[in-house]
């Protein structure tokens, strides 16, 4: 698995094995294949190609960014089809390396910051940790250690979170780096520490042999050669068990180098052969050549100069052959002592030449290097100069528009007050009507029939208001406020019913509540425009009285309501609403509210104003509402609730 460049960047030397004229050949034919199987395979070819032939690896990139530049990239899109946006954000991956070794760096960060998108919306975290990883590298490269350093937290935490001791041990790893970049040792000291610890938990060998490398520098840089030592020797036994030849010699380059340095130079001498030798067997130049100088300056020390002159003219041949302009330095340096020694000024003369004409090609190179440094560094700073102000921009356009919903929900609660003043104005109108019932009921038919009168005006009065409710509606452009009408018109028209049902029968001071039930409900099945929902009703012929049924009507209208809204997709192949009333011992009644929707919608919690006018009603019945989800019935509300 990859995780960090140094992996990706050996496992992508040597030469290329392929020409574009193949692509014939290697690429899949996109013909009735799945855009996930194709991606995947394009994917694997860049991969292959990546480090070895350009021009094919842009090939299949290109090839991969076409099919994931037409992807919806909504949540919904995503969560309907992760694998193609995992293999989506593979390719983001690949591309973003090949932009890294094109040096195009902007382009990079901006591809790993993508496949970061993708794989913290996938719930991918430790996919997500290694592209933040990545794009700690590239903000390190350009000198911004700041956010480098917050990549690398970030990872670490995810990491951690996931119990991943590898990623966390290469992570502290790569973070100690540049504390040690910025002197700061002791950070640097202690994060080796406990990226060595997490290493030999998991006896990742390779990863140990890493640290146990950094750590060892890092006691050399304070001047604790004794740890150093120890911890190279223990470094080169672990390369050794893993048959890691290339980290052998460059280990034992390193301790010879310690060695030299405490004028030990038998120890010295001994360590960089055994350096030497390795390197050749591997045909690793570079290691010969660092080792072949490192040989001079200890036989210099050791006043055999021929010796010295031998090593040195090897390692400056292997550095002008490669070109490698510090091997150059380096061995034209030693070189110079070794014609001063013999007193041949001449031949010193020539090497201080060379040596000063090296360091200025270096100093020219890491010129360009530094400027190029600074040009992605401003071009990357520039790019997110860019992005706040459009980041500014849309947060006063969201304020400007969180400020005239403001105004409208403001006018909405206004219309909702005036409605509640309504309703409760006439709900005591009822109650007062309720005693003269009582009255009443002990006239004659004459008075009944005045009974009758008086709600049918008052079943007309609510449809008059009913009216004008919904004519102002069509006034209004605001869909949000033609809502809230169409919702106080519902609620009128349901306690239209109960006098509706009073003005039909002779009793008027308890009504049928199944009667009542089944009218409302096809009252607001009819005006909801879905003749699909099937409801079923189950409830034995209760008498209760006027207000109850006022109470519970209303309390129905918005769950009903509600359901019509929001209970029922497309998906739903059978939406169905099942009401039931029952009576308990206590005396209590209970009403069972469910639906087979998607689920509590949340224009019903608790905070909202549906909920708050249910639970007002409720307890003024010295009721109380339970807010249920079960398998079969996502929505399930029951009211319990006394008989006014």
């Amino acid at each position: 698995m990859k995780k960090f460049f140094a992996y990706i960047f050996i496992l992508m030397i040597g030469f290329s094995v392929c020409a574009v004229n193949n692509y014939s050949n290697a690429s899949p034919s996109s013909e009735n294949v799945p855009d996930s199987i194709l991606l995947k395979k394009y994917n694997s070819l860049a991969e292959d190609f990546q480090g070895k032939n350009p021009d094919s690896t842009l090939y299949f990139l290109k090839k991969g960014a076409a099919i994931c530049k037409k992807l919806d990239t909504s949540d919904k899109a995503i969560k309907n089809s992760p694998e193609l946006f995992y293999h989506c954000a593979e390719h983001k991956i690949i591309y973003g390396y090949y932009y890294y070794i094109s040096q195009q760096y902007l382009e990079a960060l901006k591809s790993f910051q993508e496949a970061e998108n993708i794989f913290d919306r996938l719930n991918k975290p430790n996919r997500k940790a290694e592209a933040l990883n990545n794009c700690a590298v590239i903000l390190t490269g350009i000198g911004n250690n700041v956010e480098a350093l917050q990549n690398y937290h970030r990872a670490l935490e995810i990491y951690r979170s996931t119990n991943d001791t590898l990623g966390c041990a290469l992570t502290l790893n790569n973070l100690s780096r540049i504390y040690r970049d910025q002197g700061n040792l002791d950070q640097a000291i202690k994060l080796v520490k406990e990226s060595l610890e997490f290493s030999t938990a998991i006896e990742a060998k390779e990863a140990e042999a890493l640290a146990l490398n950094s750590l060892a520098g890092l006691r050399k840089e304070v001047g604790d050669t004794v740890k150093a030592l120890a911890m190279y020797e223990k470094s080169l036994s672990i390369r050794k068990s893993l048959g890691d030849k290339k980290g052998m010699a460059s280990v034992l380059n390193n301790i010879g180098s310690l060695y030299k340095h405490q004028h030990r130079y038998e120890e010295a001498m001994r360590h960089f052969e055994k350096s030497q030798k390795i390197s050749e067997e591997i045909n690793y130049t570079i290691g010969v050549a660092h080792t072949l100088y490192n040989q001079g300056e200890v036989l210099l020390e050791l006043s055999k100069v021929s010796l010295a002159e031998e090593k040195g003219r090897k390692a400056l041949e292997i550095g002008q052959q490669l070109p490698d302009v510090l091997i150059i330095i380096r061995a034209s340096e030693l070189l110079m002592k070794v014609y001063k020694e013999k007193n041949n000024w001449e031949k010193a003369f020539e090497m201080q030449e060379l040596n000063n004409k090296m360091k200025s090609k270096l100093l020219n190179e890491e010129s360009q290097r530094i400027s190029q440094k600074e040009t992605v560094k401003y071009e990357f700073e520039k790019q997110r100069a860019i992005e706040s102000k459009e980041k500014e921009q849309n947060e006063q356009l969201a304020r400007e528009k969180e400020r005239k919903q403001g105004f409208l929900y403001l006018a909405i609660t206004l219309v909702a007050l005036v409605l509640i003043l309504l309703l409760f104005f006439v709900i005591q109108r009822l109650r007062s009507a309720k005693e003269q019932n009582r009255l009443i009921s002990k006239q004659s038919n004459e008075r009944k029939l005045l009974l009758q009168e008086i709600h049918h005006r008052v079943k007309n009065n609510f449809q008059i208001v009913s009216s004008l409710l919904r004519l102002q509606s069509y006034s209004v452009e605001n869909e949000k406020l033609k809502e809230s009408f169409d919702e106080a018109v519902n609620r009128i028209n349901s306690m239209s019913v109960v006098h509706d049902i009073i003005y039909r029968q002779e009793s008027f001071s308890e009504i049928d509540s199944k009667q009542y039930l089944e009218k409302l409900v096809s009252t607001l099945k009819k005006s909801s425009g879905n003749p699909d929902i099937q409801i079923e009703i189950s409830t034995k012929e209760y008498r209760l009285n006027i207000e109850t049924l006022i109470h519970l009507g209303i309390a129905l209208n918005e769950l009903i309501i509600n359901s019509f809204k929001y209970a029922f997709n497309e998906s739903h192949f059978r939406p169905k609403i099942r009401i039931s009333l029952s009576e308990e011992v206590s005396g209590e009644y209970l009403l069972l509210y469910q639906d087979n929707g998607i689920g509590i919608n949340k224009e019903i919690d608790k905070d909202s104003f549906g909920m708050e006018l249910i639970q007002t009603l409720i307890e003024h019945m010295e009721g109380f509402v339970e807010v249920a989800s079960l398998p079969e019935w996502p929505t399930t509300i029951t009211i319990r609730f006394k008989d006014l």
